[in-house]
């Protein structure tokens, strides 16, 4: 059974006849597909605990995916651009205006962190808790591997050409102008958060770790965590498998380090295997989803500001 996987290195993973991707010709709808998944992902789950109608947003969300993936079969990159400035606008309408919420980041190895059969739907556990699940953009997995080159290359961990070295320049250029012109049209969203480059967040995670650490999801999962810091979310939980090296050493080993630089911060660690329960993730997950609204309410009214939410259908 050939197994095809898509990977931003070749390590022979793909050594089957038959199968070769051309990149080229379909650079430009996959970057548009990962920025607009990315970009609805942020407006689903802000919306959704706000929304003004219960379950409306699930449907809106669905029909925006379908019409996505149709324009992606037709290399259509410009036809999901002027889809995401549509569903800005239908986001817009559907969310609750001025309704704070508190809010829990959510890190971990790749597959956990976004599958939601894998992390027994997690967001849409905190969403009935009446909290924000803030989840890091996907695209920055793929793309930190433009930090990592230069940082092997400095360190002399590994050697490019110069040729090797203008065509990724080439490449970042292109990207950090298509992600503007994505993140421009987001930013109409009403309840939008700005995306850091990824040199911002290298930045960050090199205040906690050497950037030479990249097996797995490497400094990504510290750079995360502070960026959710510096964005008032103090609250992360971190999903991973029982087991993985690169989440138990990067993840828990950094702790006390990030909670030195931000001391505010209170960080989850939850294991899974194949015989992890429901009982055991929901009943840790409980005290933790109170504690983040403690601290929710305690900010509420130390600033003495006012929520405009109308009664939450969502929170049981």
């Amino acid at each position: 059974m050939p197994v095809i996987s898509l990977a931003t290195s070749d390590y022979g993973i793909n050594e089957q006849p038959g199968f070769d991707i051309e990149w080229k010709k379909i650079i430009r709808v996959v970057l548009a597909g990962i920025l607009f998944g990315d970009a609805l992902s942020r407006m689903h789950f802000a919306t959704i605990v706000r929304e003004k109608t219960q379950g409306v947003t699930e449907i809106l969300t669905e029909s925006y995916l379908a019409n996505a993936v149709e324009l992606a079969r037709q290399n259509n990159s410009d036809g999901i651009l002027q889809l995401l400035k549509k569903a800005v606008t239908d986001y817009n309408q559907l969310a609750i205006p001025h309704c704070d919420k508190p809010q829990i980041g959510i890190v971990g190895e790749i597959y956990l962190k976004y599958n939601t059969y894998a992390n027994m739907n997690i967001g849409d556990w905190l969403i009935s808790q009446g909290i924000e699940p803030i989840f890091p953009d996907l695209l920055d997995f793929f793309i930190q591997e433009f930090v990592n080159m230069k940082t092997n290359h400095q360190k002399n961990i590994a050697k490019s050409s110069w040729g090797t070295q203008l065509y990724v320049g080439f490449l970042e250029n292109k990207f950090e102008r298509y992600t503007k012109k994505v993140e421009k049209i987001a930013s109409k969203f009403h309840y939008y958060r700005p995306k850091n480059s990824i040199y911002v967040e290298s930045e960050n995670a090199s205040k906690i770790l050497d950037l030479a650490n990249q097996f797995g999801e490497g400094w990504l999962i510290p750079a995360e965590v502070i960026g959710f810091a510096e964005q008032g979310i103090h609250n992360v939980v971190s999903l991973q498998p029982f087991g993985c090296i690169a989440n138990h050493i990067v993840a828990k080993g950094v702790e006390k380090k990030i909670k030195a630089l931000h001391p505010k911060t209170n960080l989850l660690f939850l294991d899974y295997d194949g015989g992890t329960s429901e009982v055991n993730i929901f009943n840790r997950m409980h005290f933790f989803v109170q504690n983040a609204k403690n601290e929710y309410q305690e900010r509420i009214e130390s600033t003495s500001s006012k929520s405009e939410c109308k009664a939450d259908t969502h929170e049981s």
